[in-house]
């Protein structure tokens, strides 16, 4: 055992979050309960639910991470994230929830009474789930071997049985429960990382991290030279070794200059696009507006969540500068040997050890895995109540009954937790926010254009919804495949570091053009009104 102390903060925390599973299993014998928690959650414990839901692996650790490897440029991560809410908050948020009960795909069956339409969003939120899932499995097991030197691997499998079992037993009201713990804890563990870090090493001042980050070469960059000031392990002073690289790299990238992770503009473009869409496009997100009462407390709650989400992203990119200068040299050692994952993914609990010791390393490891948790929570609820109320109750076996639609989520439960642990284990040394970015780009590919124009394009038709979702499911997932096998170019085009420019313009142009050569637009005069008028009470049946 290698952090003792940290290792028992993090267990505490773990059992803490299956109690409040386990003792909130009593409100999940029917569907209403299990899915959306019976849509009796206020607006305040929905808002910080949501900080808890959204601030997962990627944002914790991973945009701290790449910061701290990459720069200034990867604080488009944390802004991208942020940024994406306010979409939700002033295009859909409203119209989401009084057309919908328990998932996206009800908001489009609302206008288009059409099979099809659920099925491909079925197999659409199945995808983005899955996708979303497996970083945080990563980051976790990254964590528990950091804490326990265990097999990564093995890591991975425990994390990924946790998930599952955590949603089996408390449903969307435990995990509403505890998404509002681990929210709070997220929180204000990054912000007491923040002014710690700025305390022990700036003198207390912000801005000499932003001074010391312009003279300091961003690791990325300065691995090519890295063996002549390594020798294969950590250490060294930080001061020293940041000296010695500008040295030898003179005129190079300071951790301030963009460009660092993409030179490329349409990289840059394809990326921005991805995560300011890609909220809109993410079902764990979406389902929580139905957890409360109507669509003003959907609306409060999300502003509640930008307050929230504004200071955190803020604190993390200090953060991810701090740790460069910080940990320059234990950075640079891991990049040497090949452990670009751990470098990415552990920047925070390493530098919380080096700055408060094993007790502050387990307050920011328990928070990390409080954020992994708390995320696949979410995107299981989702998954499962679309397996369940989608494809079993609506499609597979109509008139099911609310116990056989709850074995099936759980039994759902079980089989997407396995899926998501395979692809951890192949995709293991991915950083975890460009792996979540790759799931924002597929939601801004699919969901986003289709709940946008369903919303406010009276001549949507459905099979442009149909075909426009399958494009952009299938463009996305192209040239996602193409990037991980290292492919320059497909048809003639470079494959970029997201895919989101290529398949948000095809699924919006193709949606638009098939609309145009259609006529079915369903019950677009009452899903309107519905829609756009608070005072509409009756839903339209889907």
């Amino acid at each position: 055992m290698q952090n003792p102390i940290a290792l028992i903060i993090v267990v505490i925390s773990l059992f803490f979050t299956l109690f409040v599973a386990w003792y909130s299993r009593r409100w999940t014998r029917t569907t209403d309960e299990f899915f959306v928690a019976g849509g009796k959650i206020s607006w305040v414990s929905n808002g910080l639910a949501l900080i808890g839901d959204y601030l997962s692996a990627a944002s914790f650790l991973g945009v701290a991470g790449a910061v701290a490897i990459f720069g200034i440029d990867r604080f488009w991560d944390g802004l991208g994230y942020f940024a994406g809410y306010m979409t939700v908050l002033f295009i859909i948020a409203s119209a989401l929830r009084n057309t919908g009960k328990f998932t996206v795909a009800d908001v489009l069956m609302a206008r288009f009474d059409w099979k099809y339409i659920r099925i491909v969003s079925a197999v659409t939120t199945l995808v983005i789930c899955t996708f979303y899932l497996v970083p945080q499995i990563i980051g976790a097991g990254g964590l528990f071997h950091l804490l326990l030197g265990w097999d990564y691997m093995f890591t991975m499998v425990l994390v990924g049985s946790m998930m599952a079992i955590y949603v089996i037993l408390g449903g969307m009201r435990g995990t509403t429960y505890n998404q509002i713990i681990q929210g709070v804890v997220l929180w204000s563990v990054m912000l007491f990382i923040f002014i710690l870090v700025t305390v022990k090493y700036f003198d207390g001042n912000p801005l000499k991290i932003i001074h010391s980050a312009h003279s300091t070469i961003p690791p990325q960059v300065s691995q090519t030279v890295a063996a002549e000031l390594l020798t294969g392990t950590s250490g060294g002073n930080s001061k020293e070794v940041i000296m010695s690289v500008n040295n030898l790299l003179v005129g190079k990238e300071s951790a301030l200059t963009p460009g660092v992770f993409s030179k490329s503009l349409p990289d840059q473009i394809s990326f921005v696009l991805a995560l300011l869409l890609g909220v809109a496009g993410l079902p764990h997100i979406l389902t929580r507006l139905y957890t409360v009462p109507d669509a003003t407390e959907a609306k409060k709650s999300l502003a509640l969540t930008l307050a929230g989400l504004s200071i955190f992203y803020i604190a993390t990119c200090f953060v991810g500068l701090a740790a460069m200068i910080v940990l320059y040299p234990d950075l640079l050692a891991l990049l040497v040997q090949g452990k670009s994952g751990i470098a990415t993914n552990m920047v925070v609990p390493l530098l919380s050890q080096m700055i408060g010791g094993e007790f502050l390393m387990g307050l920011a490891a328990a928070g990390a895995v409080a954020a992994m948790l708390s995320t696949a929570a979410g995107l299981m609820i989702s998954a499962t109540t679309c397996l369940a109320h989608d494809i079993y109750a609506k499609l597979l076996r109509p008139g099911a009954s609310q116990a056989e639609q709850l074995r099936f989520a759980k039994a759902g439960a079980a089989v997407l937790s396995i899926i998501a642990i395979i692809l951890s284990i192949v995709l293991k040394d991915q950083g975890i926010s460009f792996l979540v970015a790759i799931s924002f780009g597929i939601g801004a590919s699919t969901f986003a254009p289709a709940l946008i124009l369903a919303i406010w394009w009276e001549k949507l038709t459905k099979e442009g919804v149909v075909v426009g979702m399958c494009t952009g499911l299938a463009v996305s997932i192209l040239f996602t495949v193409a990037m991980f096998m290292k492919s320059k170019n497909i048809f003639g085009l470079p494959v970029l570091v997201n895919p989101a420019v290529y398949s948000v313009t095809a699924a919006f142009v193709v949606t638009v053009v098939v609309s145009k050569l259609t006529i079915d637009y369903g019950k677009v005069d009452k899903f309107m009104s519905l829609a756009h008028n608070p005072s509409v009470q009756s839903k339209i049946s889907s």
